[in-house]
C-alpha cells in the first residue's frame, strides 16, 4: 500500500506540470490586456507600457513561464494583479468556503440519492421507480445556473423563505477562526449565527447536490438491480434471511463499493464546477474568486486557482483508490 501511495503521489508531478503549461498558455489567449483592464479605458500608451513592464508582461512567454515555475518551486504562486496580495494567501483564504458547501452537498446527495436508488431498485418498474427515474433524468439534465436562478426566484424572491445570496446575515459579526462559516458561527456563540449560516447554505448546497444525488440514485439503482440477481443473494434468500437483511446486509454493501468512485469523482468535479454556483449566490469561495480573476485578466490568480483545483481533483481520486483498497481486499492485494 505504501509503495502504491508513493507511486501515485509521484505521478501527480508530471500531471500538474502539464496542467500548468496548458493553463499558462490558455490564459494568455483571453482577449484583452491586464494592464488596460487595471488602468481603465482612459489610460495612455505610456502608462500601459509602464504597468506592463512593472508586471513583467512585456517579457517573452517562455521567460514568464520560467519565472512562474521557479516561484512555484519556492511555494510562491505569484501576486494578484488586481489586489496585489499573494495568490496562495488569497486562495487559502477562500478555500474553506468552497469546501464547506461542497462537503455539505456531498453529504446531502448521499443521504438523498442512496436510499432513493435502493427503493427504486427494490420496486423496479413500479410507479415509484418511473417517477424516480424521471426526476433523476431531470436532475442530471438541468444546468446548474438555471436551477440556481429558479430556486432564487421561488424561495428567495416569491416566498421569501431563504436569503438570496451571501454567507451570513450582514448584521452578524463572527471571527474568521477556521474559515468554515458554520464552525466559526458555532464557536462564536453569537445568537442566531448558526441558523443564519444554515439558511444561507440551503440554496447553493441544493444546487450542487442535485446533480450528484440524481447521478448517485441512478447508479445505485443500476448496481442494486444487478446485485439482486447474483447467486449469493439468492442463496441468502434461500437460507431464510429477511428481505431487509438481504437488501441492506448483502446487496447494498456490494453495490456501494462502485458508488464510492462516483461520489469521489463528482466531488472533485463539484469543486471545479462551483464557479457558477458561487458567483450566482455571491458565495466567497475559490470559484467566485476565479470568475472575477478571469474578468479582470488576472493571470496569476487564474493559474494558481486552476492548479489548486487540479491538485484537489487528483488527491480526491487518490483517496477514492485508498478507500477501495480498505473496503475491498481484492483491490488491496492488487496494490501490493
Amino acid at each position: 500500500m505504501f509503495a502504491f501511495l508513493v507511486r501515485r503521489l509521484l505521478s501527480l508531478i508530471p500531471v500538474l506540470a502539464l496542467v500548468l503549461v496548458i493553463v499558462f498558455s490558455l490564459v494568455r489567449l483571453i482577449p484583452g490586456d491586464p494592464a488596460v483592464t487595471l488602468l481603465g479605458p482612459g489610460a495612455t500608451d505610456t502608462q500601459i507600457a509602464a504597468l506592463r513592464a512593472q508586471l513583467n508582461l512585456d517579457e517573452p512567454a517562455l521567460l514568464q513561464l520560467w519565472h512562474y515555475v521557479a516561484g512555484l518551486a519556492q511555494g510562491d504562486m505569484g501576486v494578484s494583479l488586481k489586489s496585489g496580495q499573494p495568490v496562495l494567501d488569497e486562495v487559502l483564504l477562500r478555500l474553506p468556503a468552497t469546501l464547506e458547501i461542497s462537503i455539505a452537498a456531498v453529504l446531502v446527495a448521499i443521504l438523498v440519492g442512496t436510499p432513493i436508488g435502493v427503493l427504486s431498485a427494490t420496486r423496479a418498474n413500479s410507479g415509484f421507480d418511473h417517477g424516480v427515474r424521471i426526476l433523476s433524468l431531470t436532475g442530471v439534465s438541468m444546468p446548474a445556473f438555471l436551477l440556481a436562478l429558479l430556486l432564487q426566484l421561488v424561495f428567495a424572491t416569491w416566498l421569501g423563505w431563504l436569503p438570496v445570496s451571501g454567507r451570513m446575515s450582514s448584521y452578524l459579526f463572527v471571527d474568521n477562526v477556521t474559515g468554515f462559516a458554520l464552525i466559526d458561527a458555532w464557536l462564536s456563540g453569537e445568537p442566531g449565527a448558526v441558523s443564519s449560516v444554515l439558511l444561507h447554505m440551503i440554496l447553493p448546497v441544493t444546487v450542487l447536490a442535485a446533480f450528484l444525488a440524481a447521478t448517485l440514485g441512478r447508479f445505485v439503482r443500476a448496481t442494486m438491480l444487478e446485485t439482486l440477481g447474483e447467486d449469493y443473494v439468492r442463496t441468502a434468500r434461500a437460507k431464510g434471511l429477511s428481505r431487509r437483511e438481504v437488501i441492506y446486509g448483502h446487496a447494498l454493501r456490494t453495490s456501494l463499493l462502485p458508488a464510492i468512485t462516483v461520489v469521489g469523482l463528482k466531488f472533485a468535479e463539484m469543486l471545479g464546477g462551483a464557479i457558477l454556483t458561487e458567483t450566482i449566490f455571491s458565495w466567497p469561495g475559490i470559484g467566485r474568486f476565479m470568475f472575477e480573476a478571469i474578468r479582470n485578466r488576472d493571470y496569476p490568480v487564474i493559474q494558481g486557482a486552476t492548479l489548486v483545483f487540479a491538485l484537489l481533483f487528483m488527491l480526491t481520486s487518490l483517496l477514492v483508490d485508498v478507500l477501495y483498497a480498505v473496503l475491498d481486499p481484492r483491490v488491496r492485494r492488487k496494490m501490493k
